[in-house]
């Protein structure tokens, strides 16, 4: 039922079909909110499989996502493709896309959360997937169903800071990850970390103008709190909640926070990245 073949081509992760565009339509961040959106109107209506689908939405029928990569959820999964024992026949309601009123579908996901991998798994498989009806045919019966589609999820370039954080936009209750790419550290003497040597300053701005850091720099490594977890090859990583992770007043707004990675124990500008990470908290 799915020939994994490709419709069209990616840059970017900007979609070059007539079927298929996103929001945003480049530099995905896979750790961010991305709507894929499918217009009907680009089937290839001699395509029989595509003609049904065509046929099908023409007489009111609902779409689905029937999704294979990065991840596939098993059965029992909220968010597994089919159900019973005829999968493809019996699309699960929580893949329904939802119709706009210009004729076109949507499905919004966060692809970490959704496919439950990291970024990285995101980055090496893509998005493959297809749009079908509830009742997909097979068994016997004809497909109803567009060909197999793909979103080429990009990393960024490899120019970026080793010192990075994501989602790009954040409120201040919401999930933040900082990550270190030691690995790729220019600066001689921040490179080949221990693994337990990576620590975090991190002061906050608030909109009254006042400000607030945990540790000094002289007191980080003695802050277990501020300890980044290493992940193994090289790569380090805290995620924190803004408001949580600097005990923000009930009466203090985020304006922005600030980071720095340093080693344990600082004694100079030479045990700190030279790029400090800041992060616009967005309003709420």
């Amino acid at each position: 039922m799915k020939n994994i073949t490709t419709l069209f081509a990616l840059i970017f992760g900007i979609t070059a079909s007539a079927q298929i565009t996103t929001i945003p339509d480049e530099n995905i961040d896979p750790s961010d909110s991305l709507e894929i959106i499918f217009d009907p109107a680009g089937l290839d209506l001699a395509v029989a499989p595509q003609d049904a689908l065509k046929q099908a939405i023409d007489a009111g029928e609902d779409v689905f996502i029937w999704t294979w990569k990065p991840a596939s959820h098993p059965d029992g999964h909220p968010y597994v493709n089919g159900t019973g024992s005829a999968p493809w026949k019996n699309s699960n309601d929580a893949m329904k896309m939802t119709k706009n009123t210009n004729g076109t579908f949507s499905w919004k996901i966060v692809p970490t959360l959704f496919y439950e991998v990291d970024a990285t798994t995101v980055y090496a498989e893509d998005i493959h997937f297809l749009v079908k009806a509830k009742d997909g045919g097979g068994y016997g019966d004809p497909d109803v169903k567009s060909d197999d589609l793909k979103i080429a999820i990009d990393p960024p370039a490899t120019d970026r800071n080793p010192f990075y954080h994501f989602p790009a936009k954040v409120m201040t209750d919401d999930v933040l990850t900082l990550r270190y790419e030691n690995w790729r550290e220019d600066k001689a003497s921040m490179q080949n970390l221990d693994p337990s040597e990576c620590y975090l300053y991190s002061k906050v701005y608030y909109l009254d103008g006042t400000f607030s850091e945990i540790e000094n720099a002289f007191n980080v490594g003695s802050n277990l709190a501020l300890q980044m977890e290493f992940l193994g090859d090289g790569n380090f990583e805290k995620v924190i909640i803004p408001s949580q992770f600097f005990n923000v007043p009930v009466n203090k707004t985020i304006d922005f926070c600030e980071f720095i990675v340093m080693k344990k124990i600082f004694a100079s500008g030479a045990d700190r990245v030279t790029q400090a990470v800041e992060a616009q908290i967005e309003c709420q």
